[in-house]
């Protein structure tokens, strides 16, 4: 049966909506859209009681081959959470064709503009060397990731630890990136191609920084265009780059390539961060405030996530 060109303003469910798989037989009750892209949908579902993220497309190779990458990582993950965990992988007959989708975790967090605001800036390079960890499992299976930003992340506030939580951009080594935002690409810039390889995703993590410790960049980058020389400039002469000039001037001049040489760059600055966080927990000594305490269970997280992605190197 062929199945529909789907547009967003023709979404594949309905809240409330039961789905059942074709195959597995599984039923899930549609809470809600979580998200839109090129590739499909995802909602927010229950089953059995429990909340899972369902994502849904009528690209069958595509919903397969994210299926195929989630469950590689979870078998490469090592004791740390590359993806989310998967559950399920179906079809489903609607009333204007067929459908394909996989169930997965549900991920909680809060986006990393917002848990920064929260913590502090020092938290960018422990975030990074996060997602450095990351793409060296997901490097080692053959991949790109394409379309690494902001918004494809989620960051666990109890536990400061990041999640990604869209892998519609993943791409084979040696293959175009079938998914990308300007902002993060090199081919954009005019910094490269856009063949999916380990550069590029080193390059859209330079760009993440600046994203990170500079939003208004980018607001500004949207109304004049891709200006790289005038990014670079503005970098160069902001003091909130001081301790970053040296990483992303390897980025730029092609020193740091890849995701191993720039967690090398990026080691030193976490290290910076933790001293941070202790100084600021020590800030009050006498009178400790439920303000106080916070702070100190930050330091304690930020070391303890700071060893657990050094280990997991």
């Amino acid at each position: 049966m062929a199945t529909w060109q789907h547009t967003l303003s023709d979404p594949f469910f309905q809240k409330g909506q039961i789905v059942t798989g074709l195959w597995n037989k599984k039923r899930y009750r549609i809470d809600g859209l979580l998200g839109s892209g090129a590739n499909g949908e995802v909602y927010r579902v229950t089953c059995d009681g429990q909340y899972y993220a369902l994502k849904v497309s009528v690209q069958a190779a595509e919903i397969s081959l994210e299926h195929k990458i989630l469950k590689q990582l979870q078998g490469v993950a090592r004791g740390v959470d590359l993806g989310p965990l998967i559950f399920d992988l179906d079809d489903v007959q609607t009333a204007k064709g067929k459908a394909f989708f996989y169930v997965m975790e549900w991920v909680r967090g809060t986006d990393l503009d917002d848990f920064l605001q929260k913590r502090g800036p020092h938290w960018t390079p422990v975030l990074l060397l996060q997602l450095c960890t990351y793409l060296e499992r997901l490097h080692t299976q053959g991949y790109c990731f394409g379309d690494l930003k902001a918004e494809n992340c989620l960051v666990d506030e109890g536990r400061g630890v990041l999640r990604l939580v869209d892998f519609g951009g993943v791409t084979p080594f040696g293959r175009g990136v079938k998914e990308y935002t300007e902002w993060n690409d090199r081919a954009w810039w005019g910094q490269g191609s856009r063949l999916a390889e380990e550069s590029y995703d080193v390059f859209a993590l330079s760009m993440l920084v600046i994203q990170l410790l500079a939003p208004e960049t980018r607001k500004q980058v949207g109304q004049i265009g891709p200006n790289y020389s005038l990014v670079k400039k503005s970098i160069l002469s902001d003091p909130r780059f001081e301790d970053w000039r040296g990483l992303l001037r390897g980025v730029w001049d092609g020193r740091i390539r890849t995701v191993a040489a720039l967690r090398e760059a990026l080691t030193p600055l976490v290290k910076k961060s933790v001293e941070t966080e202790k100084k600021r927990k020590n800030k009050k000594t006498r009178h400790r405030d439920w303000t106080d305490w916070l702070l100190l269970g930050s330091a304690a997280v930020l070391v303890l996530v700071f060893c657990q992605f050094i280990l997991a190197k």
